[in-house]
């Protein structure tokens, strides 16, 4: 049964005051990996370890919702969340075409295809949300959302992500308990809660992963630090690459 905002509030308090995470786990994640390490190729090993972070960070999610008892009313098909700008690192979006290089060719050749369609079908909108600087602008997601531009990997044909299993953080730890009609009414609605407080593990441990990588002279498949510092529009990343 969907949850009032008044009650989101409450529980939003109890997460706060008892099941806040200490990040321990994806401490003890980078240790277990690096120990199970034998040699083998460095840089889809990070790759793997990316893919396991990611879903360490799913199971924190099910965990504190199972200690609150709470259900996400989000369902497959809904993207209104889909509209809201995605920022990430170059280093992810790197794993994220490692990830597309690992599909059929047939949906790899289709990826491609509507990357260049985007970048063409949205060029207009695109332009005018690259000027809002997402590091001193307080008010750019409101602007950015008025232009509905779509994430890059939205199916807007089925409304299901291209890339699912490797899709960013803020896409995963931004979940409604609420009416699904919260986000229809509003572009930034009050209801939908997140999780961004795990981010700060999540990049921790990479940082810690691929420092010991690249201190024991392995390839990671990224340009270390630099990759993990450049941040941008998720789109920037691919519609660039495309020119």
């Amino acid at each position: 049964m969907p949850l009032t905002y008044d009650q989101i509030v409450q529980i939003c308090k109890k997460i706060n005051d008892k099941h806040m995470p200490n990040g321990q786990a994806f401490v003890d994640a980078v240790d277990m990996w690096l120990e199970r390490y034998t040699g083998e190729n460095g840089k889809q090993f990070m790759f793997l370890a990316f893919k396991q972070l990611l879903f360490l960070v799913d199971e924190h999610i099910r965990e504190i919702e199972r200690k609150v008892n709470i259900r996400s009313t989000c369902a497959k098909g809904c993207a209104y969340c889909c509209y809201f700008p995605i920022i990430t690192t170059r280093a992810e979006a790197k794993w994220i075409m490692m990830k597309i290089a690992e599909l059929p060719k047939r949906e790899q050749e289709w990826i491609h295809e509507h990357i260049q369609w985007y970048g063409e079908h949205y060029a207009e909108k695109i332009k005018r949300v690259n000027m809002l600087d997402f590091t001193e602008d307080h008010h750019f997601k409101e602007t950015y959302m008025k232009e509905q531009l779509p994430c890059i990997f939205l199916n807007r044909q089925t409304n299901t992500c291209l890339i699912y299993e490797v899709r960013p953080i803020p896409c995963r730890t931004y979940l409604n308990y609420c009416s699904p009609n919260v986000c229809a009414e509003s572009y930034l609605p009050d209801e939908p809660f997140s999780y961004e407080f795990l981010y700060e593990f999540y990049i921790e441990a990479l940082h810690d992963f691929i420092q010991t990588f690249v201190y024991e002279g392995e390839d990671v498949g990224i340009d270390y630090p630099d990759d993990l510092f450049d941040m941008d529009y998720l789109f920037r990343f691919f519609v660039d690459e495309k020119k």
